[in-house]
């Protein structure tokens, strides 16, 4: 039941909520269609006071969504796919409203799409721009923005009614070259075999004149028929990745002073015009149309015989072959690797690598996962060679340094191992190598490759070992910490998350939790990206957000599972911090995580994500803030007693000295422990990390101060009157156990 405060807030906001919606619904009265994606979306954005409001059209033929917008040249029209690469294009996917942030920090704007309901099928998506930036819409804001939404699709049904909207083949449709029947099969056949609708429409024997005269009509471009017959400039192609020419089946044809002539499959992907202009230092473009097949011919005959890929599809898959050892036996200390082949691919058959080079790329890849690193780092010296680091416990070490000679082969055999291609020097790639040691233990290693200056490149590998869960009880949580955590997550229903930065053993946490919590009576199901533990009888998915299956679209289709327990791997967005906090209201343990500093900040920093406290309040049982601190090296450490200035310092830096004199210890018996040095810790005197916690749990008390959005100090002081233990406070008692010291607890907590 809503409560009283919440309903009159409501109240208020909607009688000119009223007075807008009866104004809009006027001026929609007798709008014609062109007016209604123009001047009218104009209007209803002033009275809203939004930056922007769009109306994007559905294009029954396509599915495609298109939306005039106002340019200096005049209107020019926008075209997305339905699908999760846009937030328009996601309300349209998965007919739901949809929200993301537009531009990066400090001057993103926040959007909101909203599907416009036809009688059988969606009649497009309207959006709304935040007049304001790093703001979000409150609900009456938003249920305003339905109600418009539905009275703009009632518009549209009428007006598209009188209405034919022109597509690229309106010509060949007038003149009767085709029927509708006819095109909406060339889009079956092109879609299913991969080639463009205009090479299907070509193959059903539609005149290739009168194609050119429907693609130039449409796009108001000249048509190219033959585009292998024009004089292109090759030094012109060399300037651009030959992946990135076919992949977007544009052909420069000639650079004339500021004016770059091309031919594009097509003229109205704005994304790629910019990507053109930009390559070349902001020019022109005179821009003809062409058919996407007729272009890569070309490409092909005119990019050099080593950068073309092939144009054949991708084969299918073959027989996983068996592994090449990655060291050889009989190598001294640790274990056997072995790299996991994957079949050559980006044009990378054939080149080869010398056998010195593949065995230092091995044993460096073989040295960094014994030592128990992290990442490994490639880093390109401007003297010439690469300077090798591994990153250990959180700090990165040099590991070895290689000659000029070497450098560009190792670069080249990473590449090759992670399936990237090794012609490519001037954009990032991302890619993967798998590899497993003689036990059968998978070790996955993330590869990003990053031009720098003078045409060098690094290369950092991010190691993934696989990981068994550890048991809750050895996550290094204080005694009163891990009893009310696992009171916490013992709940039937609710949110449990844990927050803090890349790298702070969020992952590890849940996994322990939900270790602690399966039992042949309970579905647990998690969406990781990626998933680095696993634990028999739970259900585990690799999301994929490229895609269109995010954390929000895995948990939802979660729902539909009969779960007990739902983890997901981050709160990225609203959508799904919404479905999260609907999943937890209708009976389930949602746990997941979040980038933020410290458990209180985490619920304001939901709160401005625009959830609604009452709901938000009611779902939240518990937030988990940890970092990681690195201990102290048991081989070499050395134990002392603690001069009084010491305690004075752990006392002040405390920062509740009543807090700190309860601990009940001897101020003058105080034993700590210091670094010293040894083989086995680097000479650093540190080996391994150990977590150090701020667990806030919602009490009735806090879910008030929630459900009032109050500041992320009021609840810091409720949740310390509660026993919570500050990050720091919990790291200096690990300082006094002889665990780690100060100076690590200071350099990783913020201070307060």
């Amino acid at each position: 039941m809503k409560s009283p405060t919440r309903s009159r807030s409501v109240l208020k906001a909607a009688a000119p909520a009223d007075a807008a919606l009866r104004k809009i619904e006027g001026l929609l009265a007798d709008a014609a269609l062109d007016e209604i994606t123009t001047s009218v979306a104009a209007q209803i954005a002033k009275q809203l006071g939004a930056a922007a409001v769009r109306i994007y059209l559905r294009d029954a033929l396509t599915d495609e969504l298109h939306c005039p917008v106002p340019t200096a040249k005049g209107l020019r029209e926008i075209r997305v796919p339905p699908d999760a690469t846009s937030v328009v294009g996601y309300a349209a996917m998965t007919n739901t409203r949809a929200f993301a942030w537009m531009g990066d920090l400090p001057n993103r704007r926040y959007v909101v799409a909203v599907p416009m309901a036809g009688d059988s099928d969606s009649m497009g998506v309207i959006e709304m721009i935040h007049s304001q930036p790093n703001v979000v819409f409150d609900e009456p804001s938003i249920q305003s923005f339905d109600a418009i939404a539905g009275l703009v699709a009632a518009r549209l049904k009428v007006a598209t009614n009188v209405t034919v909207r022109r597509t690229p083949y309106d010509h060949l449709l007038k003149s009767k070259y085709v029927t509708q029947d006819q095109l909406r099969d060339a889009r079956g056949r092109a879609s299913g075999g991969g080639r463009s609708v205009e090479a299907e429409l070509l193959a059903g024997g539609v005149d290739k004149t009168a194609l050119g005269k429907s693609l130039s009509e449409h796009f108001g471009k000249p048509f190219v028929a033959n585009p292998e017959g024009l004089p292109v400039d090759t030094e012109l192609i060399r300037r651009f990745p030959a992946h990135f020419l076919k992949s977007s089946s544009v052909l420069p044809v000639a650079l004339k002073g500021r004016s770059l002539e091309v031919v594009v499959a097509n003229p109205r992907n704005l994304t790629l015009q910019d990507d053109l202009s930009r390559q070349l230092g902001g020019v022109q473009l005179a821009i003809s149309v062409g058919v996407r097949e007729d272009i890569v011919a070309a490409l092909e005959k005119a990019l050099p015989a080593e950068a073309a890929p092939a144009a054949a599809p991708e084969p299918e898959p073959e027989p996983e072959p068996m592994p090449a050892p990655l060291v050889a036996s009989g190598v001294s200390g640790g274990r056997d690797w072995e790299l996991e082949e994957a079949r050559p691919g980006r044009g990378n058959e054939g080149v080869k690598i010398d056998s010195g080079t593949i065995r230092l790329v091995n044993e460096t890849i073989r040295a960094a996962i014994d030592s128990g690193a992290s990442d490994i780092h490639f880093e390109s010296l401007d003297k010439g060679g690469l300077i090798i680091r591994l990153r250990v416990d959180g700090i990165l070490h040099d590991h070895q340094t290689i000659k000029e000679a070497v450098s560009r082969p190792v670069v080249s055999r990473l590449k090759i191992m992670a399936e990237l291609d090794i012609a490519e020097h001037r954009l990032p790639q991302d890619g993967k190598i798998r590899m497993r040691d003689s036990s059968g233990k998978r070790t996955d290693i993330r590869v990003a490759v990053m031009p720098t200056n003078n045409s060098l490149e690094d290369i950092v590998l991010r190691v993934l070992p696989q990981q068994a869960e550890l048991p809750l009880k050895d996550i290094g949580m204080m005694p009163e910490n891990l009893e009310r955590f696992r009171k916490a997550i013992e709940q039937p229903h609710g949110i449990v998350l844990c927050v803090g930065p890349t790298g702070s053993g969020k992952t590890t946490t849940l996994h322990a939790a939900i270790g602690h919590l399966k039992n042949p009576e309970v579905k647990i199901w998690t969406a990781e990206d990626p998933v680095e533990i696993t634990q028999d009888r739970i259900r585990q998915v690799q999301v994929h957000p490229k895609i269109g299956f995010t954390f929000e679209r895995a948990l939802r289709s979660f729902l539909r599972l009969d779960p007990d327990i739902i983890m997901i791997g981050e709160i990225r967005d609203r959508e799904t911090a919404d479905a999260a906090i609907e999943a937890s209201l209708t009976g389930h343990l949602v746990l997941s995580t979040l980038h933020t500093n410290s458990a209180p900040e985490t619920v304001t920093r939901l709160l401005e994500m625009g959830l609604d406290p009452f709901s938000f309040g009611d779902a939240l049982m518990a937030v988990l803030a940890q970092r990681l601190v690195r201990k102290l090296c048991t081989a070499c450490k050395e134990t002392y007693t603690a001069s009084s200035q010491e305690v004075d310092s752990l006392r002040t830096h405390y920062g509740d000295p009543g807090a700190f004199d309860a601990l009940n210890f001897d101020r003058k018996k105080l034993t700590l422990s210091k670094a010293v040095g040894c083989k086995a810790c680097f000479k650093s005197g540190y080996k391994g990390r150990a977590g150090i916690h701020e667990l806030l749990v919602v009490t009735p008390e806090i879910r008030s101060l929630v459900q009032k959005r109050a500041e992320a100090t009021q609840i810091r002081t409720a949740g310390k009157a509660t026993g919570m233990l500050l990050l720091k406070q919990d790291g200096i008692r690990k300082v006094m156990q002889g665990m780690t010291d100060l100076h690590e607890v200071m350099v990783t907590c913020l201070s307060d």
